[in-house]
């Protein structure tokens, strides 16, 4: 081998040996960069993992909270149906009395609803027609017994309700209808009927 030969084969093998290190080094750079880059994508996922398990967490807290709320809604709306017809059974009731009992709840309303002891009596058709008078002389009675004045009289008229009766004075007129005397009993005893239902 002359000189030339040499100083060549020198060249390349330096050649090759440069060209292995930057190969090494390349490969351990793009290993370093790898491993950054793998660490940090590891994380990302880590953070997106636990943010969407928070996510889901807050779904179902939420999901759970208002489930809750409808089967509360949905119970307070059962228990005001039931107090509701509580008080429908209550005027079936008032309704259904037997004459004898009826006729002295109106009387009592009667002679409670007078205030000059001269109004005359509003009552249904069948109620005036069956036992109108003895209302009268009933109400009368009991404010006789208060020392009040006791002149009250059977209208000639009467009304489509369903019970009760209605004193007029003039152009007053005092409603103490039964279904009107329920209905405003509601908001005062829906409370103590709630209790009864439900203790």
């Amino acid at each position: 081998m002359n000189g030339i030969e040499k100083i060549a084969d020198l060249i390349t093998r330096d050649a090759q040996q440069d060209i292995q290190a930057v190969l090494t080094k390349a490969s351990e750079d793009a290993a370093a960069v790898t491993a950054k880059y793998q660490q940090e994508a590891d994380a990302a996922a880590q953070k997106i993992k636990a943010a969407g398990e928070e996510q889901a967490k807050e779904l179902q807290r939420r999901a759970k909270s208002s489930a809750e709320l409808e089967a509360r809604q949905a119970f307070l709306a059962t228990k005001q149906q039931l107090i509701a017809k509580a008080f429908d059974v209550a005027l079936d009731r008032l309704l259904a009395l037997p004459q004898p009992e009826y006729i002295a709840l109106l009387s009592r309303l009667a002679a409670e609803a007078s205030s000059t002891g001269s109004e005359e009596l509003i009552l249904s058709p069948k109620d005036r027609e069956a036992f109108g008078a003895q209302v009268v002389d009933q109400a009368n009675a009991l404010l006789a017994k208060q020392a009040k004045p006791a002149s009250l009289t059977l209208s000639a008229e009467s009304r489509p309700i369903k019970g009760g009766l209605m004193l007029k004075a003039g152009d007053v007129e005092v409603n103490c209808t039964l279904d009107s005397i329920v209905r405003l009993s509601k908001d005062s005893l829906s409370l103590d009927v709630a209790a009864a239902l439900f203790a």
